[in-house]
Parts: C-alpha cells; sequence; structure tokens
C-alpha cells in the first residue's frame, strides 16, 4: 500500500511539474485564435494562477513595460513570481506584430471573445487574475460574468465600470460614449461604452473573488480646457472617482485611493499596482 502511495505521489508531482513547464515558455509573437484571425500576445514566467494584463483602450501590451519608464515595470516584477500575459486588441499598433484589424467601433462582447480565444488557444490554465486599466476594466466586467469559472480575481487600476450610469446624466453619458467611439489616424480604436453597460447588466452576476480596486488621485487638468470645452465636460474626475467608490462596494473590494498618481497608475505608481496583483495572487492560491 505504502509504495502504491508513494507512486501516486510521484504521479501527482510529475503531472505539476510538467504542467508549470508548458506555462513557462516565454514569448512575444502574433497567435492564431480560429477564424482567421491572429493576436499580438506576451507571456513570461510561470505558476497559477495566470496574470492577465488588459490595457486601455488604444494602448498597447508594451505599455505594461515601457522601456523608458524609470525602475521595474507591472509585467517585469509579477513575472518573477507568476505567469503574466499581455495582449493588443485590434487596431492598436503599427507594424509587423499587429492583431488582425477589424471595424471600427467595436462593441465589448468582440473584446471578451478574442480574450477567451487566445487563452483557449495558447492552453493556459484556469484560474486567472485579470488586471485591467481603464475601458479593460469593461472588459474585465462581462468576462468575469459570462465565465465565473475562469476567473479567480480581479484587480481594477482606475477603469470605466458600468455603475457610471447611476452617477453620469444620461445626455452627458451619451456624448462621452460617441466620443470614445470616434476613430482618427492617431486613435484607431474606438469603443462603444453605453452599449458595453447593457451587455454587462444583461450578463449573470459577478462571482465573489478577491478583487482590488485602485483609482487615481490626480484629477485631470480640466482647468486647462477653453471655457465653452469646461462648459461641456462629459465626466468630471468626482463623477469618475464616485463610480469607482461603488465599484468597490460592488465587488466587496479593498479600495486604493492613494496611488500619487493620475489615470495611468500602472506608469506612474508600478510597485502599488504590483502590490495589488500579488495580494490577488496570494489570495487566489
Amino acid at each position: 500500500m505504502k509504495h502504491i502511495v508513494v507512486k501516486l505521489l510521484a504521479l501527482i508531482a510529475l503531472a505539476c511539474s510538467l504542467a508549470t513547464t508548458a506555462r513557462a515558455d516565454s514569448f512575444a509573437k502574433r497567435v492564431d485564435i480560429g477564424g482567421g484571425r491572429m493576436m499580438y500576445i506576451e507571456c513570461n514566467g510561470s505558476g497559477s494562477p495566470t496574470v492577465v494584463l488588459m490595457s486601455g483602450s488604444g494602448a498597447a501590451s508594451d505599455s505594461w513595460h515601457a522601456a523608458d519608464q524609470k525602475g521595474p515595470t507591472v509585467y517585469d516584477d509579477i513575472q518573477k513570481t507568476a505567469r503574466v500575459c499581455a495582449y493588443d486588441r485590434p487596431d492598436i499598433r503599427v507594424g509587423d506584430d499587429v492583431t488582425t484589424p477589424r471595424s471600427q467601433p467595436h462593441t465589448v462582447d468582440e473584446d471578451v471573445s478574442d480574450l477567451h480565444a487566445f487563452l483557449s488557444a495558447l492552453g493556459e490554465p484556469a484560474p486567472y487574475v485579470l488586471v485591467a486599466h481603464s475601458y479593460g476594466g469593461v472588459i474585465a466586467t462581462l468576462y468575469a460574468r459570462t465565465h465565473p469559472e475562469q476567473v479567480g480575481g480581479l484587480v481594477m487600476v482606475d477603469t470605466v465600470t458600468q455603475l457610471m450610469e447611476g452617477v453620469v446624466s444620461a445626455d452627458k453619458l451619451a456624448k462621452w460614449d460617441a466620443t470614445n467611439a470616434t476613430t482618427s489616424p492617431e486613435v484607431r480604436e474606438g469603443v462603444q461604452l453605453i452599449d458595453a453597460f447593457a451587455q454587462i447588466n444583461a450578463a449573470p452576476p459577478m462571482p465573489a473573488v478577491p478583487a482590488i480596486v485602485l483609482s487615481a488621485d490626480k484629477p485631470w487638468r480640466s482647468d486647462l480646457l477653453p471655457p465653452e470645452a469646461k462648459a461641456d465636460e462629459m465626466v468630471t474626475f468626482a463623477d469618475w472617482l464616485t463610480a469607482l467608490d461603488r465599484l468597490a462596494t460592488d465587488l466587496g473590494a479593498e479600495h486604493i485611493t492613494e496611488t500619487n498618481s493620475g489615470h495611468d497608475i500602472y506608469l506612474y505608481s508600478p510597485a502599488l499596482v504590483v502590490g495589488a496583483i500579488r495580494a490577488v495572487v496570494d489570495d487566489v492560491r
């Protein structure tokens, strides 16, 4: 009996070792996600859960490890202790390593489908800790609600949230939505926020998972706007903070408000974001 138990333990250890090895390969490349489409993805590190870094609208995967950033970056620090992946949505960057383009503006369910497709194509095992910035927050929210068995935790980094609907008037929200859906040669990704909010509200409830919300504490410079633009301001900094405070309550999450940062917290205070990710990863483990 003792020999059988020893053999079983050895087999389990081998299986775990193989699983870890399979996730330990490092790469930065385009991956076939099916349907004739490719996605640019970067992965490093090993171990479970896999941390998935989700950029804001128009931001590429390399924004999580910008070459000109001082000190350690979120991507580089996390890959020391966990498996981490970052990816480009369509129309994010110009060059050879691009995700297959699509029509813009687009809806959030397309981003959720792409996220699910590339995680499946890579064979990255659940659970995932989704680390979302800005627009990435609505993708993470809808993904968690539609794939609850795959999400182990959330880190929401100054994100857009569907709870903005209860903070901002309908007419201002409509103008904000139109602005975010607009594309140009400089901003090629257009997102439809009101539709995203509707999809989230129609989805199943959010699973109860470890979560942390971080919000900027340095207001955007609306004082620099011309008077006519300031009078037509769609979403104020106070509106943004109120929505994030409601998000933290909704998730039952710690809300970190002292970030010494503007909107891009992962660039200005990367150690704070790394700490939040590691805290959620530890909880999942």
